[in-house]
């Protein structure tokens, strides 16, 4: 039976990239009665986290000439942008070499539903909720989503678009700490701009992206005390550099199966051949994004794990970089001191009357060093193990087995269709997800590229186009 004999109803839990699009495809794709059930709390609503910023200082990650939503049309927000009064001026070529603020890609992601809502055929409705949901049951084949105010709903199929989790508290003797409102376990739901005091030093945990977006926000506050910064690794920041260098000898060189081993070894020669003109081993991993998935799903599980134990950090290191002005402003603060990074091991952490006081291990001296600070900022990154999960839905789905981790712990367990598979392993071909849940099947699922194709492709499945 094709979507134009019966009317389909779908509720769409998260209402970032991936449920926007999801929701522009489904749109565009309809060919009878649609009903589209859009939820998200208010807050984050059509940005998701990355792109709710409010300052312009926060910038992509990527530059503009690669960040089209659209999978067949590469020069969508480049043509977006150049139409905006403050990019009408700004040379095209130039403009999409350039690091554009987050909160423009914000914009263009929210006027893209705004503009295909205004052009959706008569028989399409658009339902959009601004509430949590915190449950679903099952019954005759249909849902009921249950929200935290709003009244339940049904839907013919739901499609879990959840993002990102919230960082795991780091284990330490006293867990009672993170209880302290002088800790912010998660920076993007709590504007750290607040809680700073302009002469208390500040501690950051972990040295990522979201360390850099969250040092760019104190800043701006005309903060004058010191940040410190602390994780094993150090400052594990790479900036974007060698111009984009193409570089294909490597992927022309691999051939299946990709053995992990195998592509150690040849990747090692290449990094060699690089280094000696001076350039990094970025373009070998650049060179991969196209069968990166395909490479991923060739894998043996012991390969995978191995992959996630001993090379995820440094993976995810050299894949997701910075915009190179950032960079530079990172190391000024650094050089004048009004950054200070820690390769160290955080042992705990304690609070009294007179603050806060930091016990962290040296990885440069061996020996265990206490720290005073103000404030603790946890920015580690999300963890990616539903069942540890702080979102009500997914906990109350994981409690009554309707979801179920993936055999890594790094997304659902889903088929290769993207529908979830329950805790006994049966197939739900009416309950979907995407994005970040899907790591497990995919290993790359969050960025725009692998993203924007994504959603036009469930919009047909669930369309049976």
């Amino acid at each position: 039976m094709s979507q134009s004999d019966k009317p389909i109803e779908i509720a769409i839990i998260g209402a970032g990239f991936s449920g926007l699009m999801t929701t522009y495809h489904l749109i565009k794709e309809a060919t009878g009665p649609l009903t589209i059930h859009l939820i998200n709390e208010k807050e984050t609503f059509g940005r998701g986290a990355a792109y709710s910023t409010p300052t312009l200082k926060h910038l992509l990650n990527v530059p503009a000439a690669k960040m089209s939503a659209m999978h067949d049309d590469p020069n969508h927000f480049l043509d977006w942008v150049h139409h905006q009064p403050a990019y009408k001026t700004v040379n095209k070529d130039i403009l999409g070499k350039t690091f554009l603020p987050r909160k423009l890609y914000g914009n263009y992601i929210v006027s893209i539903l705004d503009e295909a809502i205004k052009s959706k055929r008569e028989d399409t409705t658009v339902n959009i909720i601004h509430d949590r949901a915190t449950n679903i049951e099952q019954d005759n084949g249909r849902y009921y989503v249950q929200f935290r105010s709003s009244a339940p709903l049904v839907a013919d199929n739901v499609i879990l678009a959840t993002g990102n989790e919230a960082p795991s508290d780091p284990p330490i003797p006293n867990m009672d700490f993170y209880k302290s409102k002088s800790y912010v376990k998660d920076p993007w739901l709590t504007d750290v701009t607040k809680l700073v005091k302009p002469d208390q030093n500040i501690l950051i945990i972990g040295n990522g992206l979201t360390m850099v977006d969250v040092i760019i926000s104190i800043m701006e506050t005309g903060y004058k005390g010191k940040i410190h910064t602390l994780s094993p690794t150090g400052f594990t920041v790479i900036p974007h550099r060698h111009n984009h260098i193409e570089y294909k000898d490597f992927v022309n060189e691999i051939k299946e199966p990709y053995r992990l081993d195998e592509l150690f070894t040849i990747g090692h020669k290449h990094f060699r051949m690089l280094h000696k003109v001076g350039l990094s081993v970025e373009p070998i991993v650049d060179s991969l994004r196209p069968i990166t998935q395909k490479i991923w799903q060739s894998w043996t599980q012991q390969e995978r794990e191995t992959f996630v134990r001993d090379v995820k950090s440094l993976w995810n290191k050299i894949r997701h970089r910075l915009a190179p002005h950032l960079y530079d402003y990172i190391l000024r603060l650094r050089v004048r001191g009004n950054l200070k990074v820690h390769k160290a091991k955080l042992v705990d952490i304690k609070e009294d009357a007179n603050g806060i006081i930091v016990h962290y291990l040296s990885k440069h001296t061996q020996t265990e060093k206490t720290l005073p600070v103000g404030l603790v900022i946890n920015c580690t990154g999300p963890h990616t193990d539903i069942t540890r999960s702080e979102d009500p839905l997914l906990q109350a789905l994981v409690a009554k087995g309707m979801i179920q981790p993936d055999t890594l712990h790094i997304g659902m367990d889903v088929t290769d269709q993207w529908t979830i598979k329950d805790k006994s392993g049966k197939e739900n071909p009416t309950l979907h997800t995407i994005g970040g849940n899907l790591r497990g099947l995919l290993w790359e699922t969050t960025a725009v590229p692998e993203l924007k194709s994504q959603t036009a492709i469930l919009a047909k499945r669930i369309l049976k186009k």
